[in-house]
């Protein structure tokens, strides 16, 4: 019989973000078929309804001071979590900030040591970047990506396994009631062509860009409509631009939700034109609905598991995603097969397996 393992994950907010979600989604699995206790320690951003659901499904949770106010603080607490809790595997979901509770897992001689590189570009300046790769290298022993765009930016060619944004992905299946549901909700009918995003607000998903985008759209086609799904500090700026613009009655700011899937299924485009990106949740998401796909270029292509998914790049304005619309028949919805990498119910026993290897490893 296997002995029970004790898993540490540290990150950063806990709310309706992909780390979360992909925690959430894996940790679901592996608490309820394997021996293991999974702890999860977060600072702030912090979604009680997010934080209840992942006490439901098993995991223990603990909250630390934010290492951005109270560096300090953040590193006693961490040393105090560890040294009480013992875990055999501390599994940082900090990418360039990884090293953080890593260097205290180091200091107290915890036998895995995984950071986990949740994007794949610089989000500091490139000198502190390159700093903060090199401090993750040396206290970490064990190096984990959502994809191999993020696995190379991150650990510089060293060798690091793939754990894929897996979801359940009949959850997400394309459901004609709840998308009659939540657009008559909305006032939507049933003929106006929707596009829709979600995610945080914030530079990095540049909502901006895709309400540019829509404006031009919108001058061909008038029966249409943009949803932004998200929460964030560039909210009360994106209003202004919707205003700014005479779209309030066209343009729908969403403060989150509960029901991604009824979102995904209402839509008939979902674009996502971020800046910068690891493997996006949301994109594996959507695709499971089958909803057409027109993704920032700066996407990691290995996202991809449908045909109808297109990326463009946003350096060239919003011509290329006009093109990219019209060659997508907005009526058309994928029917994508489950075997693929993205379907939790094959990576986590994967996942379950990586641990016990990190663990028999015993480097330190």
């Amino acid at each position: 019989m296997t002995r029970r393992i004790k898993v540490m994950h540290f990150v950063s907010g806990l709310g309706n973000d992909g780390v979360t979600q992909v925690i959430k989604n894996y940790t679901s699995r592996l608490n309820r078929h394997y021996d293991i206790d999974n702890i999860i320690v977060y600072q702030h951003h912090v979604d009680r309804a997010k934080l209840a659901e992942l006490e439901r499904i098993g995991n223990r949770l603990y909250e630390i001071p934010y290492k951005s106010d109270h560096p300090f603080a953040n590193l006693r607490d961490t040393y105090k979590l560890i040294k009480k809790e013992k875990p055999d595997i501390v599994h940082a979901h900090m990418s360039l900030l990884s090293f953080y509770p890593l260097s205290i897992a180091w200091l107290l001689r915890v036998k895995a040591r995984i950071a986990h590189a949740h994007i794949a570009q610089d989000n500091v300046n490139p000198h502190l970047a390159k700093i903060f790769k090199r401090l993750n290298l040396i206290f970490a022993n064990h190096y984990i990506a959502c994809g191999q765009a993020a696995g190379e930016y991150l650990f510089n060619g060293h060798d690091f396994d793939i754990m894929y944004n897996a979801i359940d992905q009949d959850k997400y299946k394309f459901d004609l009631e709840k998308r009659k549901g939540l657009r008559k909700k909305l006032g939507i009918s049933d003929e106006t062509i929707v596009f829709g995003t979600l995610g945080r607000l914030t530079k990095q998903k540049n909502q901006g860009f895709l309400i540019d985008v829509f404006n031009r759209y919108w001058k061909v086609n008038e029966d249409s409509k943009l949803i932004i799904v998200g929460v964030g500090e560039l909210k009360d700026k994106l209003t202004k631009k919707i205003k700014a613009n005479n779209q309030e009655d066209n343009v729908i700011i969403v403060s989150g939700t509960n029901d991604p899937e009824s979102y995904y299924c209402a839509f008939d485009y979902f674009m996502l034109p971020s800046l910068y990106e690891g493997l996006p949740v949301s994109a594996v998401e959507s695709q499971a609905s089958g909803v057409n796909m027109i993704l920032s270029d700066n996407i990691d292509k290995e996202v991809r598991y449908n045909n109808n998914v297109v990326f463009v790049p946003i350096n060239h304005g919003v011509d290329p995603w006009i093109s990219a619309v019209n060659k997508l028949k907005p009526s058309y919805r994928e029917k994508p097969s489950k075997d693929n990498k993205y379907n939790i119910e094959k990576q986590y026993s994967k996942i379950y397996r990586l641990y016990l290897d990190f663990i028999k490893d015993g480097r330190l």
